[in-house]
Parts: structure tokens; C-alpha cells; sequence
């Protein structure tokens, strides 16, 4: 019986069942995105506009890592689908998290990376005479 009726469904609507749901659930993911504000790009910060560039991605790479990252949740973003693959192609092994180049050539988003690259922009502006005290911040 399933059978048949999957084909009812994937004829009505002229693609496989699987595909149609996997189409809605981005489609519902995106619209709580956007609904929440939180439709911006992990790698460049841009809006992202449409589900059609929406991408899901892992912040770090969880391959070598181990399936536990791949779950976490907290190591899952969202981004346009060029960046996440332009990221990926970028993405050098051999680079040192907890600097300012990890965080700015090869898009790491950690918690060392992003660290680094606050006090570098820190170190930045106090170097080129455009540091601000704001209130709890030393300078």
C-alpha cells in the first residue's frame, strides 16, 4: 500500500516524496531563520536571502574529529551555499587555531579564532589611534 500511495504523492507532486520533504524542511528551517533574525552567514556575515542559498554547515570539521562533533550543535551554522563551499576548498589542516589568520583567511569561527582576532582588532585600533574605552574594557 505504501508503495503506491508514495507514487500518488511523488506524481502530485511531480518529484520524489523524499525530496519534496527535504525541500519543505529547509524551506521551514529558513522561514524560522528569518523570522528570528538569524539568517546571516557564518563565513561572510552577509544576509542570506533565499533557501535556495541557504547552506548548512559544520564550524569545524568533524571528519577526523569524530562523530561527536558532527551532533554537536553547537558546531553547526548556517551560510550561503558558495561560501560553504568556498570555505571547504580553503580549509588548511595545518593552520593554527587561536589566530587572527585562522579567523580571517580560513574562516574559523572557534572560540580561540574568535578571541584572536578581538584582540588583534583591539591591538589594531589602540596601534592606529582609534581605541575607545568603553566601559569595562581596559586599555
Amino acid at each position: 500500500m505504501s508503495g503506491k500511495s508514495n507514487e500518488k504523492k511523488s506524481e502530485v507532486l511531480g518529484m520524489p516524496i523524499g525530496t519534496a520533504q527535504g525541500k519543505l524542511r529547509k524551506m521551514v528551517l529558513f522561514h524560522l531563520l528569518k523570522k528570528h533574525n538569524e539568517n546571516f552567514c557564518f563565513q561572510c556575515g552577509a544576509e542570506i536571502e533565499t533557501v535556495e542559498t541557504l547552506s548548512i554547515e559544520h564550524k569545524k570539521p568533524w571528519v577526523n574529529e569524530g562523530a561527536d562533533l558532527f551532533w554537536d550543535i553547537e558546531n553547526v551554522a548556517f551560510s550561503h551555499l558558495s561560501c560553504n563551499s568556498g570555505a571547504a576548498i580553503k580549509r588548511v589542516q595545518t593552520a593554527t587555531h587561536g589566530t587572527e589568520t585562522m579567523y580571517g583567511k580560513y574562516g574559523c569561527r572557534c572560540e580561540p579564532c574568535t578571541t584572536a582576532r578581538k584582540l588583534y582588532r583591539r591591538e589594531d585600533r589602540k596601534r592606529n589611534g582609534r581605541h575607545h574605552s568603553f566601559k569595562g574594557e581596559n586599555k
